[in-house]
């Protein structure tokens, strides 16, 4: 017997599956399809935000701590970034707040006597929960960075405080086309 034959038919055979990978097959996940009204009475969907990179806070109007940390430590990071605050908490008025009220004490968390602190006047507050429940996104103030094209670039569950990560994960984001 042909001692090459073995060989032939061994390259005959992987010849097809040149070119791929397993990092070749990996594909983005794409940011859940979503329609909503925020408090700003503008709706937001994936179509509005399409072109641009920008940053998903989950969260829930009774959530203060570290959903108001998060959203504090991202506005410190890069004052002004597209962010939007998704409510996972299928409740109208979850914790007896509007989303206008619950804006405003997200605002106030900062405040100290006559300190006013910053106010999140880029960030937009709506009802997210179809969006968390896709991504299975179970802890309040955690982050989706979502590219231009509408991948999700980095998902991080739980409170992110690290301004320095924040703006690595932005960069990231806005970077990738």
């Amino acid at each position: 017997m042909n001692k090459t034959l073995p060989l032939l038919v061994l390259l005959l055979f992987l010849t097809p599956l040149t070119g791929c990978t397993a990092e070749d097959e990996v594909k983005a996940e794409v940011f859940p399809s979503f329609s909503t009204v925020a408090d700003d009475n503008q709706t937001y969907d994936n179509a509005r935000m399409a072109g641009s990179a920008y940053i998903v806070v989950f969260s829930a109007e009774w959530c203060n701590s570290p959903c108001y940390t998060t959203m504090h430590a991202i506005w410190n990071a890069k004052a002004e970034l597209p962010v939007l605050v998704m409510s996972t908490d299928p409740a109208e008025n979850a914790g007896g707040l509007t989303l206008s009220e619950w804006h405003e004490s997200a605002n106030a968390h900062d405040d100290e006597d006559d300190d006013l602190g910053v106010e999140l006047t880029t960030y937009a507050f709506m009802k997210g929960t179809e969006a968390a429940s896709a991504l299975d996104i179970t802890r309040p103030g955690s982050l989706a960075f979502v590219n231009a094209e509408g991948e999700i670039t980095y998902l991080h569950e739980g409170r992110m405080d690290d301004t320095a990560a924040i703006l690595e994960k932005w960069n990231e984001a806005s970077a990738a086309a």
